[in-house]
């Protein structure tokens, strides 16, 4: 079994401060790292709520709960691990599988990445769970940058230190039964950084209850639900099933809502939700974020630690949080990088042994992975850079016109330029004077892209949607600026 540290900082004073206020201070500020981390961007809510606290006076009554809950802990790291050979069960370094180890500060490496892992763990059951959820998380704190990397659970991928390839949300639970050095948790991280070429430096696990009652100490998040969504087969506790419907708009979810709502797959696939647990991730940093919102967190923060005392493990140190949380001041809520690897990157199929598989295309993984580690890795003042396959980039186009066939010659246009046409039809009315081009997560150098092959000024043309009705990254309304270019 892998070693973990439960979430009790052990607090430093700064110059001039006294213990308890240097404890509350650290508390405050950690206790928001690390419980927004488990959304994956709590460094960044982390580094606004330790200044805000530190700009103000802290309620007496607040440190008091604070000093019950901070106390010093002995934490053992875990050390670094060797691979298992598939042969005679002994351990063997794998360089296929070379484990991330010991990560230098920031300063020394300036990108960090954070496997992040929710779980679905019920009392009665028994064994190590499978990953229902498996983020990797990059951050480079000199730019702000963020990437959040979706590799969804049927990705077949191999598994260099057991010698198998299988399902990749089964290497949490193959790492704890062959009690692999650090666990089912070092497991994924090795599978995970040999399938992206990147190390992987820590992770945090979750739990779904976790999940449900840190949205509601966040106070609940703010989402756009692009369509309506009723499952009347929605998984139970208790294994049955209940309806679960919500209807299209924006909406204030509440934890137990905001589970559902990232766990359903009626009406799309595990890509579907996959993106939706993104938008709900980048909801609730925005949430975080607004200055409205930090005295109410910050009251709610002997809450928060305890929660995730009870349902994160990690191996991220608490110092080198900290580091980070300094380091990502600048960070902008637009500086984020998404991708999710759907069936656009690979095929799906069947294994042999009758398993329902996403089998990775390795050319159009590496395109995709390069360019998204590329825009977490440009430093400073760069460009981000684009997807270098156009073929890869989902394209609808929507008539937005009165005249027949705008849409049809749209994409005949964008396919001579290599554009992959996913789908074609009307849109909502027929009076679009301009033309729109919606971008559902693409770089936004894509959709400029596209918009500038229109002829399209991409400033007035270009938004940004959350999360489209069908399997597409980019949407095209035709207005009747383009109709002449289309001729």
């Amino acid at each position: 079994m892998s070693k973990q540290f439960r979430l009790h900082p052990t607090p430093v004073s700064s110059p001039g401060e006294s213990d308890q206020e240097s404890a509350s201070r650290l508390a405050v500020g950690v206790t928001m790292i690390y419980g927004l981390i488990v959304l994956t961007l709590a460094i960044i809510a982390g580094v606004y709520l330790r200044d805000w606290a530190q700009q103000r006076i802290v309620r007496s009554s607040i440190l008091a709960e604070l000093d019950k809950i901070v106390k010093p802990v002995e934490v053992n790291p875990v050390p670094r691990p060797e691979a298992i050979a598939s042969t005679g069960g002994q351990p063997e370094t794998s360089a296929a599988a070379e484990p991330a180890g010991r990560v230098d500060s920031p300063a020394q490496r300036p990108v960090v990445n954070i496997l992040l892992l929710g779980t679905d763990e019920r009392p009665d059951e028994y064994g190590p769970p499978r990953t229902d959820t498996i983020i990797l998380v990059s951050f480079n704190p000199n730019t702000g940058a963020v990437g959040m990397l979706s590799l969804p659970r049927d990705l077949w991928v191999p598994i260099p230190a057991l010698g198998i390839t299988t399902k990749i949300n089964t290497a949490y639970m193959l790492g704890e039964l062959h009690n692999y050095p650090g666990g089912g948790a070092q497991l994924i991280k090795d599978t995970v950084s040999s399938f992206v070429g990147r190390p992987v430096d820590y992770y945090v696990r979750v739990n779904f209850d976790g999940f449900r009652q840190i949205i509601d100490l966040i106070g609940g998040v703010t989402v756009e639900v692009p369509y309506t969504i009723h499952d009347e087969e929605y998984p139970t506790p208790d294994y049955g099933v209940e309806t679960f419907h919500l209807d299209a708009g924006m909406h204030r979810l509440d934890g137990e809502t905001a589970l559902k709502y990232v766990r359903t797959r009626h009406g799309d696939s595990d890509y579907g939700r996959a993106q939706r647990q993104q938008d709900v991730i980048r909801a609730a940093v925005k949430q975080v974020l607004d200055a409205g919102a930090l005295p109410q967190l910050l009251a709610r923060a002997p809450q928060l630690l305890m929660t995730m005392q009870n349902s994160v493990q990690t191996d991220l140190p608490i110092q080198l949080a900290i580091e980070l949380a300094g380091r990502l001041q600048e960070q902008s809520q637009g500086n984020i990088e998404q991708l999710v690897l759907d069936n656009r990157y690979g095929e799906e199929t069947f294994s042999s042994e009758g398993a329902w598989i996403l089998l990775p295309d390795r050319a159009r993984v590496r395109t995709a992975l390069n360019a998204f580690f590329a825009a977490v890795d440009a430093p400073p003042g760069a460009e981000k850079m684009a997807v270098t396959n156009p073929a890869s980039v989902r394209i609808e186009i929507l008539n937005g016109t009165s005249q027949p066939e705008a849409a049809e010659r749209a994409a005949q246009f964008l396919q001579k330029q290599g554009w992959q046409i996913a789908s074609i039809g009307q849109a909502d009315r027929s009076d679009y004077l301009q033309t729109i081009v919606i971008n559902y997560g693409v770089a936004d150098s894509v959709a400029a892209m596209v918009s500038s092959q229109l002829n399209l000024d991409a400033d007035q043309a270009q938004i940004n949607g959350l999360a489209a009705s069908a399997p597409v990254d980019i949407r095209i309304v035709v207005g009747r600026d383009v109709l002449a270019l289309l001729q």
